[in-house]
């Protein structure tokens, strides 16, 4: 396991990765599709407490514990002796979910999603730990199915030919039943790095896709890191983050053309017998871009790419298989603006710039629609979320635990949470 003793060395890393014209890889081995292990018990601790009634308290679509209103997941990847943690937010409270399995530098919860994995009343949360050793393979990467309700032990997810250094679990998407976990680590044979992503409906199986599957495009290329970043656009439709992919023109190339200039492919069916796809690269082509970092995407809206590198997002309208930019928004300044990114119901976009300490939350109707949160200081706006009408913005570094900022509609003023104790709470959250 590979984690540093805190956050920030990966912090620096990310940061590294974002501002500077060079991408690390690293080395895996073979292909891979679907493997799943149940843990022995169940959800425990305060979290199992209020689970106890959820079977017959569950409501609406986000509702994890049982307390009949939407809940937002909080992961702290480095808590409990690098362990990794995840909180609920329910009803202003920050309650921890106790789940067996993860072991010290697992990094469970550096990705989190609310889901509706088994089709009951309560939501459910899956949660990526990808810096988890799989049978003695170092790093290959995990996920957590924890079913809401508390009466179906958690599940373990992981493939089945686990590859070093793969990173299982760095990214996750989730739409009702289905799920999408990135390994954007993974070998393509003798191709360190190009990536992949295991799609789920369900409890079904996994189903592996790469740049080398039939009819996804592009070309997997050394530390293209396909998967880096996943959202699930309309029906089964899935977006995949390319962002360490380089211009270089048609056919395999390495080192060459502009690189890190970054792309996004869009899967119309990620559940079809025969995928069909369409692939953008980064508008300007500039080395540096890594367009396709974070993705979002709005019903009845569209989509959102952000390229942190510039500091630009661009919103996109895809109709009749068409790709149209509805418009650029874009912030100068090294702040990685477009680091993160989350869409609300209503078709607003919070974009992070955590190294200006600033969300920036805009509208794809309404370009007049334009304000800007910002934190005294720290990594403000590392994650982003939207839950009902409140806007969640993650801060690892602020002290002492890390926190999850709550900010209304149309206000400024911010609730603080905290947990009771952690490491960098706020790496990810999902409401």
């Amino acid at each position: 396991m590979t984690i540093g003793p805190a956050l920030a060395a990966l912090l620096l890393a990310t940061a590294t990765a974002v501002t500077t014209t060079a991408a690390s890889t690293t080395a895996a081995t073979a292909t891979a599709a679907t493997a799943t292990a149940a843990t022995a018990t169940a959800v425990t601790g305060a979290a199992g407490e209020a689970q106890a009634t959820a079977g017959r308290a569950c409501a609406g679509g986000a509702d994890f514990d049982g307390d009949g209103v939407d809940d937002v997941a909080v992961g702290d990847p480095f808590a409990d002796d690098q362990k990794g943690a995840v909180h609920v937010l329910s009803a202003g409270k920050v309650v921890p979910v106790a789940v067996p399995g993860p072991a010290g530098g697992d990094g469970f919860g550096w990705s989190v999603r609310l889901a509706r994995v088994d089709g009951d009343a309560c939501a459910d949360l899956v949660i990526g730990a990808p810096y988890a050793d799989v049978d003695g393979i170092e790093d290959a990467g995990a996920a957590y199915v924890v079913h809401g309700g508390g009466t179906t032990p958690p599940q373990r997810l992981t493939a089945p030919r686990p590859q070093p250094f793969a990173h299982f679990g760095w990214s996750l998407a989730a739409r009702g039943d289905l799920v999408a976990i990135g390994a954007p680590h993974e070998d393509e044979g003798r191709l360190p790095d190009t990536g992949a992503v295991y799609v789920r409906k369900g409890t079904g199986e996994l189903r592996r896709i790469s740049q080398e599957s039939v009819d996804v495009r592009g070309n997997g290329e050394v530390g293209d890191q396909f998967g880096w970043s996943l959202a699930f656009g309309p029906r089964n439709g899935l977006v995949v983050g390319v962002p360490y992919e380089n211009d270089d023109g048609a056919g395999r190339q390495v080192e060459a053309g502009r690189i890190d200039s970054g792309s996004v492919v869009f899967i119309d069916d990620a559940l079809a017998a025969r995928i069909t796809s369409v692939k953008l690269d980064s508008p300007t082509a500039a080395s540096g871009d890594r367009y396709g970092y974070a993705i979002a995407y709005a019903e009845g809206s569209g989509y959102a790419i952000g390229a942190p590198g510039p500091g630009y997002v661009q919103l996109l309208d895809l109709a009749r298989k068409q790709v149209r930019q509805v418009r650029q928004v874009a912030q100068a300044g090294g702040e990685a603006f477009g680091f993160s990114m989350a869409a609300s119901a209503d078709g607003r976009l919070a974009i992070g710039a955590p190294y200006g300490d600033a969300v920036r939350i805009v509208s794809w109707k309404d370009a007049s629609e334009d304000r800007r949160l910002t934190a005294e200081e720290g990594l403000f706006g590392w994650s982003v979320a939207f839950s009902g009408n409140k806007l969640y913005v993650g801060q690892p570094d602020a002290r002492p635990y890390g926190r999850v900022s709550v900010a209304p509609r149309n206000s400024d003023t911010l609730q603080p949470l905290q947990p009771s104790k952690g490491a960098d709470f706020g790496v990810s959250i999902s409401g």
